[in-house]
């Protein structure tokens, strides 16, 4: 008589593989808490603190060294250098120096004096809305805050109660400009950043599908004769995806250029440069963990765990200058750190070379070293995947 399938068979033998399946184990049991953990630190500081500013005083008064001293003193803002005109507090936001910009004008104290309505004016990098709307904020406040203390402190001495202090009180004029994006579009912020991200999961999931498919084919072992030239291998498998990669650069950003009216203020030269190495980058990352997979699934989980919190840890969710000190250090060993750093460099901001140098060499310093690592691995796996082969021959299953 056949025995009949029982339902408590098989779920007893399906907690049987997931126990047996140490990758599968910890993807459904260790990873949602390792990610928990990971977004929690990530956010620990709870609000943007020591936002890079740079201020330009040219009254030098009693009140404007206050409002100075006002703005260091505050958590979001972090004083760190002064300069003596205009034009060079953009110069140092549009080179990353600072992120926001303070300018008090020219006899300030003595034209408020006089009736004057004379505003103290914020220049915020609004390539990262999460500096230019806590910026805003805050400069507001802090100017509002020190308008109101010194209004006060002058009609008192004339005699003012409290009462009529506040129905009398006369604010500090407050003015902001955000750079690069005036109209808080957010279109500009994440569209950028999340193409990417999708361009970054499929370029590293496809290079370590091709290298796990041939393992799982049984057609590995056949690259032994090029176990001294390990680039060999490498250049035959890459050269595709990297083809794939540009392509997929292009015709993705053309699609938010042209169909979505995203900017691009920069050179075509420089983000075709920055595209490049960023391929060669996840390429490079991509063919190392294939070394470790035997099959599709387990480059596939692997490339998963990687491509989950670089999005996070990329600037775009949240500011390094707010991240928790490892994770800053962690966000630097990621690729799309640097490449989406390069777009709005170039794309938003209209930089070229100048400003993505940096960028790209960290690129192509990461997919040098994951290859070269690769390539030391290789000999072993291929010593590894003939070992198995043979071992699974029919002449040797005979014996």
């Amino acid at each position: 008589m056949e025995n009949r399938l029982k339902i408590g068979d098989v779920i007893r033998e399906e907690w049987q593989n997931i126990l047996k399946d140490r990758r599968l184990f910890a993807i459904l049991f260790i990873v949602p808490l390792m990610y928990t953990a990971l977004f929690g630190y990530l956010y620990t500081n709870q609000r943007i603190k020591e936002i890079p500013t740079i201020v330009y005083d040219g009254d030098n008064s009693q009140l404007s060294r206050q409002i100075v001293q006002s703005f260091d003193q505050t958590e979001t803002f972090h004083v760190n250098r002064q300069v003596r005109s205009e034009p060079e507090v953009e110069r140092a936001i549009e080179h990353g120096e600072a992120k926001v910009g303070i300018i008090i004008p020219n006899d300030f104290e003595a034209r408020l004096k006089h009736g004057e309505n004379v505003p103290v004016l914020t220049f915020v990098d609004g390539s990262n809305m999460l500096f230019s709307n806590a910026a805003t904020r805050a400069a507001n406040q802090v100017v509002t805050t020190i308008g109101y203390g010194a209004s006060s402190m002058k009609l008192k001495q004339q005699g003012l109660q409290d009462e009529q202090i506040s129905s009398t009180f006369a604010p500090i004029p407050f003015r902001s400009r955000v750079l690069y994006n005036p109209m808080f579009n957010y279109n500009y912020f994440l569209v950028y950043g999340l193409i990417g991200t999708i361009l970054q999961q499929i370029l590293l999931l496809g290079i370590a599908l091709a290298i796990t498919r041939e393992k799982e084919q049984g057609t590995w072992s056949r690259f032994a004769q090029w176990r001294d030239m390990p680039w060999r291998i490498a250049y035959a498998k890459a050269a595709p995806y990297f083809l794939i990669g540009m392509v997929n650069n292009v015709t993705a950003f053309s699609m938010a250029l042209y169909m979505y009216h995203l900017p691009f203020r920069g050179l075509i030269v420089p983000a075709l440069a920055l595209a490049a190495c960023f391929s060669i980058a996840l390429i490079g990352l991509g063919y190392f963990i294939s070394m470790f997979s035997s099959n599709q699934l387990g480059s596939t989980q692997t490339a998963m765990l990687i491509a989950v919190p670089s999005f996070l840890l990329s600037g775009f969710t949240w500011p390094f200058e707010a991240m928790p000190h490892p994770l800053y250090v962690l966000s630097h060993a990621l690729p799309l750190t640097y490449f989406l750093d390069g777009v709005r460099e170039i794309f938003i901001k209209g930089h070229g070379f100048d400003m993505i140098w940096r960028d790209c060499i960290a690129l192509l310093l990461t997919g040098a070293i994951t290859f070269f690592a690769a390539f030391i691995l290789t000999p072993l796996f291929l010593k590894k995947q003939k070992e198995e082969d043979y071992d699974s021959s029919p002449s040797t299953l005979s014996m």
